[in-house]
């Protein structure tokens, strides 16, 4: 009868062990300059929507919407970018895209907390995992989601490509049946 021989399994293993678990590493928000600005991008896309926000979305005109949403995010959002590619990229998918479907359904959103993980890599790549809460208008108690996402930042601080899991966020909001 062979014996298995466990030392030799576990030398082997332990390298991809470490690949799986050792390829982040917790960040220290106050200290990290990066952070500060992945986090001011996530509380403007995440936490409300605001007063001026709903104004803008309540304007009766089609065409001075657009131009006040445009205009809106560019004040919000742009500086924090690498590119006009990046910002372009983001504002698409994210921008105030979550807001309004968070108003159309009656919902508000919070950043609760974030927190971060650097990867090993040499470019500047952050996991983040949000604790967002969200209330429907005319509900006492909040719920909470887990959001994850992950941003890709140059050396100056500004962000080349960001990433915010939202899929499973909209499927909790019950689809809008008119206003």
């Amino acid at each position: 009868m062979k014996r298995i021989n466990y030392k030799a399994i576990s030398i082997t293993l332990f390298p991809f062990l470490l690949l799986l678990i050792g390829c982040t590493e917790k960040v220290d928000k106050n200290t990290d300059e990066y952070i500060q600005t992945v986090e001011s991008v996530l509380h403007n896309a995440l936490t409300g929507p605001n007063d001026k926000l709903k104004e803008i979305l309540e304007s009766k005109d089609g065409k001075e919407r657009t131009t006040a949403l445009a205009k809106y995010e560019e004040n919000v959002y742009k500086d924090y970018f690498a590119n006009e590619t990046a910002y372009i990229d983001f504002i698409s998918r994210y921008g105030t895209v979550l807001m309004t479907e968070s108003y159309k359904n009656k919902y508000t959103l919070k950043v609760e907390n974030i927190e971060y993980e650097r990867t090993h890599s040499k470019e500047n790549i952050y996991n983040f995992s949000i604790q967002l809460q969200y209330r429907k208008e005319g509900k006492d108690l909040p719920e909470v989601k887990k959001i994850t996402g992950q941003a890709d930042l140059n050396d100056e601080h500004k962000i080349e490509r960001m990433l915010i899991r939202i899929n499973d966020l909209w499927g909790s909001f019950p689809k809008h049946k008119g206003k």
